[in-house]
């Protein structure tokens, strides 16, 4: 989903807002009080769908036009002193919510109601439904908070479980709760279920490789009388060297035997190598000898080196079909780290600055190392400024609902960063996920740059 246009009516009582996004990259600009926070506000409320952000908003129109699967659709929401008007492109009928309907809505207590009247009219509503299917934008806000695609209801047991996740994990900072905590709790889960997903591709990798090995193993393969002189080139071979230290990794993968396995197939290359050795050599003599000293002096030579090919070149060529799936298979199975080392790599490159890395441990969770010593600390030992970009590479990395939206919005991505940091910023949000759109409203030129050409001023010019 690509967001292409928001437009804003009286927002606040008398701002006007119109924004016409570009494919990649879009940078919000403009003074103090110009309605960047409010744009983003709006274009969470409008495509998640939130009735409360809807309420805490003043504003008589906002439209928002979107580009999904090769479609365009509009949502649009009408604001008055009767209530409130949801719409959507493909569906004729109009959600209609009155003032006293958004009171309770916005009612602390009616949050935690899961089958109030009110909340079964708004989620049975075919508007309400239409835009749940949309593919939502991942929000951070000011508070730092990941705004996910859930609806305010839905959201109340994932809040208790995230909340009694910050304080198992970290017991030893109390202050650390809140939307502080949701933020490095999104982290931690993000990263649980990135290693959950690896393991059961691991386990189908494995499984996978070892039906075919089994099937190789008990595979007829008749001989070919016609092609019994045909080896692997040289540079075959040296390609097949290359690829050991790939195998020794599958084979540390599947639990097998490392040093045995890598002598044997030592012992098979330097085997094959002297075949080739002595095949060239019987090539290179039959153009340098007559056609009879050729036959009298190589025959035997080249019968014996021959015969031996012959007699075990069914077993190289499976040998050659297996370092060839192995190899198939180390690839594979390191390509599912991917993301994580993405993650890590991009997040260290920051973090060296401070002298800090991070890293992550088996069961999933983020363990943060200093320069001068080797013992773990959690995550929350970061500082604001580090958290804040762990928490953002780490969706932009191992969000699948990222991945599947290709939007990603930032209110003030400066806040907290240092201006080196800053500066660095755009570039490695999008290394860490290339095909999404940014969006981010922002004051400073140190994460502009010399992008103005993706600035849209709500003041008229690029004044960041």
């Amino acid at each position: 989903m690509k967001i292409t246009r928001l437009h804003a009516e009286e927002v606040h009582g008398f701002l006007p807002i119109d924004i016409e996004f570009y494919q990649d990259l879009t940078f919000i600009t403009g003074v103090n009080g110009s309605g960047k926070t409010s744009a983003l506000r709006l274009l969470m409320a409008l495509l998640t769908p939130n009735m409360e952000e809807f309420s805490s908003i003043t504003f008589t129109k906002a439209v928002v036009t979107v580009e999904c699967d090769g479609s365009e659709i509009v949502v649009s929401a009408f604001k008055s002193p009767e209530g409130l008007e949801l719409e959507i492109t493909n569906v004729k009928e109009t959600l209609c919510l009155s003032n006293a309907d958004l009171e309770l809505i916005s009612e602390p207590r009616r949050r935690e109601e899961t089958k109030s009247p009110i909340h079964e009219k708004i989620i049975g509503h075919e508007v309400f439904k239409s835009i749940k299917k949309m593919t939502t934008p991942m929000f951070l806000g000011l508070d730092r908070r990941f705004f996910a695609p859930v609806s305010t209801w839905d959201d109340n047991d994932e809040v208790r479980r995230r909340e009694y996740h910050a304080r198992r994990m970290w017991a030893e900072s109390p202050s650390l709760r809140g939307v502080t905590a949701a933020g490095l709790t999104d982290v931690n889960f993000l990263l649980a279920d990135k290693m959950q997903e690896i393991r059961a591709a691991q386990e189908s990798l494995d499984e996978n490789l070892r039906s075919k090995l089994l099937a190789s193993a008990f595979e007829y393969k008749p001989g070919d009388i016609m092609n019994m002189t045909k080896v692997p080139s040289r540079a075959e071979l040296e390609r097949y060297r290359e690829r050991l230290v790939h195998i020794e990794r599958a084979a540390e993968g599947l639990r097998l035997p490392v040093p045995e396995l890598k002598a044997e197939l030592t012992r098979f290359f330097e085997r094959l190598t002297k075949v080739v050795d002595a095949l060239e050599k019987t090539a290179e003599k039959e153009k340098t000898k007559n056609k009879k000293q050729s036959q009298k002096g190589t025959d035997a030579e080249t019968n014996k080196d021959l015969m031996e090919w012959y007699f075990n070149r069914t077993q190289a060529d499976k040998i050659l079909e297996h370092i060839t799936l192995l190899d198939k298979y180390g690839t594979d199975r390191s390509s599912l780290r991917e993301p994580i080392d993405r993650f890590v790599n991009l997040t260290n490159g920051f973090l060296e600055q401070t002298d800090k890395k991070v890293s992550v441990a088996g069961r999933g969770s983020l363990d943060v190392y200093l320069k001068s010593s080797d013992k773990p600390r959690p995550i929350s030992s970061l500082s604001s400024g580090e958290r804040q970009l762990v928490v953002m590479l780490a969706h932009l990395s191992l969000n699948n609902n990222l991945a599947a939206s290709g939007v990603f919005i930032v209110d003030e991505p400066e806040l907290s960063l240092h201006i080196d940091w800053q500066e660095r910023f755009v570039d490695a949000i999008r290394e860490a996920n290339p095909s999404v759109q940014l969006i981010m409203a922002t004051h400073s030129p140190a994460i502009i740059l010399d992008r103005t050409e993706a600035c849209i001023s709500l003041g008229g010019v690029c004044n960041a």
